[in-house]
């Protein structure tokens, strides 16, 4: 009796176990199909590793590499997805755009060395590690683009490349063309505020 006890827990838990990864699956196969969608509209490829595995796009827009992948993590007992999206620019300095909302949800850091700007009033932090930095950046500028960027994790700016990472309530309908066009085109001018 317990030996067939333990072979239907068993059972059960392999059961689960597949109707995860099957889950997960198709979640990953809407993503691919979204990111397919990029493929049609600006060229380029969709790269996967497997059967359950997260795709990633990779490409150009308006002559600017782009990727666009999928992160996770365990978040206070639920898994939390984000949308990173990385392009190429030329930046004369770096700096971050920090969501303060999820700033606040990590552990606190030592920012005593950083110098910050509120941007969007206060729900974003602008960092440089230089106070001198500060004079280069045009403030309303970047205030206006997080303004239509809104909501992110964070932005990190360097001098070869922005990572944008956005929280995804829905990956599916968060990495479909629309959603993602809007995207690309507001880094792209995030972009050009940094390169002036």
């Amino acid at each position: 009796m317990v030996l067939y006890i333990t072979a239907v827990v068993i059972l059960l838990v392999l059961i689960v176990i597949l109707i995860m990864v099957w889950l997960r699956k198709v979640q990953f196969d809407a993503v691919h199909r979204n990111f397919l969608d990029l493929v049609d509209h600006f060229g380029g490829r969709v790269i996967r590793g497997g059967f359950a595995v997260r795709p990633r796009y990779s490409g150009s827009f308006k002559n600017q590499h782009v990727s666009i992948s999928i992160s996770s993590e365990n978040w206070q007992k639920q898994r939390r997805f984000y949308i990173a999206v990385t392009m190429q620019s030329r930046a004369k300095i770096h700096f971050s755009i920090i969501s303060r909302d999820w700033l606040e949800s990590r552990e606190a850091e030592d920012r005593r060395k950083r110098h910050a700007v509120d941007l969007m009033d206060g729900r974003y932090l602008l960092e440089v590690s230089n106070p001198n930095q500060l004079k280069t950046l045009n403030i309303s500028s970047l205030n206006k683009i997080v303004e239509k960027l809104h909501p992110f994790a964070y932005v990190l700016i360097a001098k070869t490349g922005i990572i944008l990472e956005r929280i995804s309530t829905n990956l599916i309908k968060d990495t479909e063309f629309p959603t993602l066009n809007r995207l690309l085109e507001n880094v792209y001018h995030l972009k050009a505020v940094v390169e002036k």
